[in-house]
């Protein structure tokens, strides 16, 4: 029971969660990693940066994950999932992406395709 209660205060602890904001920002990294290794040469990625409404939680700055999304090539876009900001916007991007990839041949569309 102790460690519960102690493990609970060390996530709620500021410092605790930048380190697990920092955690998953590094995950990403491997994801990416290996998406691009074994993933389809044409695959468009999108990064959505959560709860952008909490702004005084913040553990990863906004222009770190902008500088590593674009030397990535990658879409990036705060979001809030709860005041549902960005969302539609996300999706619309990944859907421009697709379409233009499509349209130039290189597709990512063996699968599907999309139409207007």
């Amino acid at each position: 029971m102790q460690a519960s209660i102690q493990r609970l205060r060390m996530e709620r602890s500021p410092k605790a969660r930048r380190q697990i904001g920092v955690d998953s920002f590094q995950a990403l990294k491997n994801w990416m990693k290996e998406l691009r290794q074994h993933g389809p040469p044409n695959i468009v990625v999108a990064i959505a940066g959560n709860k952008c409404d909490l702004s005084e939680a913040r553990e990863v700055l906004e222009k770190d994950a902008k500088d590593y999304a674009d030397s990535i090539h990658t879409i990036f876009v705060e979001t809030s999932a709860k005041n549902t900001i960005n969302i539609h916007e996300v999706f619309i991007e990944i859907s421009q992406q697709i379409t233009v990839l499509d349209a130039g041949g290189g597709a990512a569309g063996k699968g599907f395709k999309l139409h207007r």
